[in-house]
């Protein structure tokens, strides 16, 4: 059972969950990236050994899944080094990529650290489907990553964002997936967030109930291939008696250290960021800071249960 059905993050029952933007650094640019990421390197981001004892505090704290994302991760060539330490701490971990920078040698490594999901993201059956949100020359590089993955025997997701440009693909999406030998994909929408925020030009005009037929529908007829699911947001209110687990059960480090309860919060509200950065405060100094502090007295104050985000005025 599902202790949160309100979040949109799954918060494991045992410790807590880290969504960690290791590096806002990308070799892509996609159109509708949430954290409008560029191909420049960006000044004061975690080195090495600070991202380690970040994770070494994060373990302190009982929390116990971190997905690294970006930016693309393997930018970093300390990726792999940073991954290992989780990894002998005990963490339970996936990684998001554009798997465009991934090689033969470094896909070794995770199959060596039995790394258990590297998610990818892929937008269309097609060259031009995938490209028209992606940027030019990234279709060919994400396949070969994930012949990578799926050649090594790693266990790889696919996550597709339905867009005007793919909305009617879907299952040609599906079946490249499975003659990628891929194991799992997942569909959500393009959301006007980030670098599309309020603009919605590109966005599905299909309803959601039409969606998620056609892809329960996919998923019956490929259940013996693939796991097909969906992460559609419907906008309705979940009612619940629990209080939003984040700070205490998520949170959200940015490329910079910085810690916010929530990315979702954070973006309506950036009073509950951090001012304090992992590159000079320890991680508890921070969550026990004024702006971190502040978020959980505004639940505790008002009495809010189930996400704030979703709250009817």
């Amino acid at each position: 059972m599902n202790r949160y059905p309100f979040c949109i993050f799954r918060i494991p029952e045992n410790g807590g969950r880290v969504l960690w933007e290791i590096t806002n650094t990308c070799n892509y640019h996609c159109s509708y990236c949430m954290f409008s990421c560029e191909a420049q390197k960006y000044e004061n981001e975690l080195s090495t050994e600070e991202a380690k004892r970040t994770i070494k505090d994060l373990k302190e704290n009982n929390f116990t899944y971190i997905k690294f994302t970006g930016g693309e991760p393997f930018v970093r060539k300390d990726m792999i080094e940073i991954l290992k330490y989780a990894s002998e701490l005990g963490f339970d971990m996936d990684i998001s990529s554009n798997a465009s920078l991934l090689t033969k040698e470094i896909v070794i490594q995770l199959k060596q650290m039995n790394f258990p999901m590297v998610h990818v993201s892929l937008d269309g059956y097609d060259k031009n489907s995938h490209e028209y949100v992606r940027g030019k020359n990234t279709f060919e590089s994400t396949i070969r990553g994930i012949k990578y993955l799926t050649e090594a025997g790693i266990y790889t997701r696919l996550g597709t964002v339905i867009y005007k440009e793919n909305e009617n693909d879907l299952e040609k999406i599906v079946e490249l997936a499975i003659n990628l030998n891929v194991n799992e994909i997942i569909f959500s929408f393009m959301e006007a967030m980030g670098r599309l925020e309020e603009d919605d030009e590109l966005l599905s005009k299909r309803s959601l109930e039409s969606v998620k037929q056609e892809v329960q529908n996919i998923t019956k007829k490929y259940e013996k291939k693939i796991k097909v699911k969906y992460s559609l947001s419907e906008n309705k209110i979940c009612k619940s008696e629990e209080i939003c687990p984040a700070v205490n059960k998520f949170i959200y480090i940015n490329n910079l250290g910085e810690i916010s309860p929530c990315t979702r919060i954070v973006s309506k509200n950036p009073e509950y960021k951090s001012k304090l950065t992992l590159k000079n405060n320890s991680f508890n100094e921070i969550i026990n800071s004024e702006p971190i502090q502040k978020y959980l007295k505004y639940l505790e104050i008002n009495k809010i249960t189930g996400c704030p985000i979703k709250r009817r005025n």
